[in-house]
């Protein structure tokens, strides 16, 4: 009685592939998720590099209540005299990164970094792992990545200003293209160290909260900024895309829910003499539960298969058609789309197998 072939779930999935096949395509939607998440995370990730280097390099700068600057000047001194500690120093002026593309085509902006000379820049991009020819720069020269020039339809030498994009204020030469910079934007600009009200400092011992920590404890009540990680800024922006995402997975897995709860329920209903007979046979109210949970799960299984593997076809032709030619990327897969899927795919299955289940232990032959 135990090799009754028909009591397999393969067997059902097999003999019924049109009305598997409905349900599948039901279950398949729930990728879906998969790709709304990378897509909106894939925003989240453009800003990594920048996110790297505020983990290496802290900027410290000037407060206006220090009216004699003597409480900056004695912090750089310390920093300066700590074998620990390195620092360049630079003008007050803060200059803006300018805006790019992204894959949802918003326009987003990255971080700016100034640097008083090519020998700081260098200094400083080479401690955070990023290299280039910086043989062309000068004062009023700007650094960008591949990426940002692709994006933008910028080439070596040429020059931008407030005519190419608003965010600018003046006129710089586009002196150096580096690879894997993310979208930030490097400015030289000489200044008389008179003027020098911010630092870069870092470390070749520490990195991320430990640096910090490490100069907030040598700050003391100082009148001086250590501005914080670019991190929790871009947190802070994101916190609300993330949330709205998480409330579209709930709303289309109820959704989904209701309607594959249709689907699979009329297919059900049909087979409740089915069932009937497996329990005049002998079959638990368990292993009917199982069968009914092998069946879904299966199908569950192999829509979400067939679903990763269109969604990575799809991800791979628009990435080398649209994106990776434009400076953009879109992920194949992300913590976000990963969560908001499983989260949609758990909330349509879950209910589906445990309804299914209970309804087909409730199969009497004897009402037949």
């Amino acid at each position: 009685m135990r090799d009754i072939k028909p009591f397999s779930s393969v067997y059902y999935i097999r003999e019924n592939k049109g009305r598997a096949f409905i349900a599948m395509f039901m279950m398949f939607l729930t990728v879906g998720m998969l790709i709304a998440g990378n897509y909106i995370y894939s925003l989240y990730w453009t800003f990594e590099p920048e996110i790297e280097f505020n983990d290496k390099v802290v900027s410290a700068e000037y407060l206006s209540i220090d009216e004699t600057g003597e409480d900056f000047q004695s912090f750089l001194e310390e920093v300066k005299a700590d074998e620990n500690l390195k620092c360049v120093t630079k003008t007050g002026r803060g200059f803006s990164s300018m805006l790019h593309n992204s894959v949802l085509n918003l326009p987003i902006g990255g971080d700016s970094y100034t640097f008083n000379s090519v020998e700081d820049m260098e200094a400083v991009l080479s401690h955070v792992g990023i290299k280039g020819d910086f043989s062309n720069c000068k004062n009023r020269s700007v650094v960008l990545s591949e990426e940002f020039a692709k994006d933008k339809g910028i080439e070596l030498g040429d020059l931008i200003g407030p005519e190419f994009d608003e965010d600018l204020s003046a006129e710089w030469t586009v002196d150096a293209i580096i690879p894997d910079a993310g979208f930030a934007s490097f400015y030289i600009y000489e200044d008389d160290e008179a003027n020098h009200a911010r630092a870069y400092i870092y470390s070749d011992t520490m990195e991320g909260q430990e640096l910090r920590a490490y100069l907030t404890n040598m700050l003391g009540d100082r009148q001086v900024e250590l501005k914080r990680h670019f991190k929790e800024s871009i947190d802070e922006q994101f916190r609300a895309y993330f949330v709205i995402f998480y409330a579209v997975v709930i709303l289309i897995a109820v959704v989904l829910a209701v309607t594959v709860n249709s689907v699979v329920t009329g297919q059900y209903m049909k087979r409740i003499y089915e069932f009937g007979v497996y329990r005049a046979l002998g079959r638990s109210k368990r292993e009917v539960k199982t069968k009914v949970a092998a069946e879904i799960i299966g199908m569950n299984v192999m829509a979400c298969a067939i679903g990763i593997g269109i969604s990575s076809i799809f991800t791979y032709l628009i990435n080398e058609l649209l994106y990776i030619p434009t400076g953009r990327y879109l992920l194949y897969f992300s913590d976000l789309g990963i969560k908001g899927f499983l989260l949609c795919d758990l909330l349509v299955v879950i209910p589906l197998v445990l309804s299914k289940g209970r309804m087909m232990c409730k199969a009497d032959v004897t009402e037949f």
